[in-house]
């Protein structure tokens, strides 16, 4: 039985995909699997997986037919052996002590979650963008309190950046949603989150988010990525890990958050009928986790007039207002 277990969804990576295995097989820490979990690629990334197991026992594929995102990750969670669980992206790539710092974070904080930093990076350049806290300057236990500037801070967004336990997992049956087009990982986190005492964060850059444009599973662009229903669902998943302090802010973002789920129908990409989007909006504009936000937004997030508008719960008199 293996101590950690990392499970990959793989998606159409096969131009990425040896630079992530290649990373994980660099690891210090060596007590580990990597389930890589094919979802029906039609390019040659099931050949790149097996020829990697093939050189390394700890490489293990499963096979699956366009399952989607959630859904291939429990299937991991299912096959998994490890004591810990980690995720990674089949495009993205690691340090040498990605699993070795998370895994001495986890064994010395049981019952915290623990975070390391990440890096945004392009294949044009280097490193783009390193998201660490503004003021962290060493590894160190944050209150759960901090909830909100940790997600404003894009710190509680992802799974790859964190190791879970896999008890917790199973006692408290967690799992991805398999419907979501979006937020699922993030859902995820929160449930998790219900079962931690606080946060512990690494001081160190241990993952790289890679920018390739490519059609990872994980990746794409759709006119309903931001999903309003996915949207309420990750709205909800959050709201109850908001301190009091910083609900006004929630709101502001969350308000924010919503408002994109308009303009991604809007946009010019979305060949559906002005009915259909219409039809859509005005089933969210009367929603309840929707009108929460309204509600409580405040007069620099949105205008007075705006808020008004949108109270009435019709989307047609706020399209006059913004001219769609």
């Amino acid at each position: 039985m293996s101590e950690i277990s990392v499970i990959i969804p793989v998606y159409n990576t096969e131009k990425y995909l040896p630079r992530c295995i290649d990373s994980l097989l660099k690891q210090t820490f060596t007590d580990y699997e990597v389930i890589l979990i094919d979802d029906g690629s039609t390019d040659n990334s099931l050949a790149v997986c097996q020829s990697y197991a093939a050189m390394d026992s700890r490489i293990i594929i499963i096979q699956s037919k366009h399952l989607g995102v959630g859904a291939v990750r429990n299937l991991g969670l299912d096959n998994a052996k490890g004591k810990y669980i980690m995720f990674c992206d089949s495009d993205d790539y690691v340090e040498p002590e990605w699993i070795e710092e998370l895994h001495k974070a986890a064994a010395n904080h049981p019952d915290s979650l623990c975070n390391c930093e990440y890096a945004l990076t392009k294949p044009s350049a280097d490193i783009v963008d390193h998201k660490t806290l503004p003021g962290l300057t060493k590894s160190q236990v944050i209150e759960k309190k901090a909830f909100f500037p940790l997600l404003f801070y894009g710190q509680v967004l992802h799974l790859w950046t964190r190791i879970f336990r896999k008890d917790i997992i199973k006692e408290n049956n967690l799992r991805f949603h398999e419907l979501s087009t979006e937020g699922e990982d993030m859902i995820f986190i929160c449930d998790y989150l219900r079962f931690c005492n606080d946060f512990y964060f690494i001081h160190k850059c241990l993952y790289y988010w890679a920018d390739n444009d490519s059609a990872s599973i994980t990746r794409g662009f759709s006119a309903y990525y931001y999903y309003y229903y996915d949207m309420k669902e990750i709205y909800l998943a959050r709201k109850e890990h908001i301190a009091p302090e910083f609900m006004q802010d929630f709101y502001d973002y969350s308000f924010e958050r919503f408002m994109r789920c308009i303009e991604f129908v809007w946009d010019i990409r979305n060949s559906d009928s002005r009915k259909t989007k219409i039809r859509y909006c005005q089933k969210m504009f009367r929603d309840s986790a929707f009108r929460e936000t309204v509600k409580n937004v405040s007069a620099k997030a949105c205008s007075r007039k705006r808020r008004m508008v949108l109270l009435t719960g019709s989307f047609r008199l706020y399209s006059l207002l913004i001219h769609i």
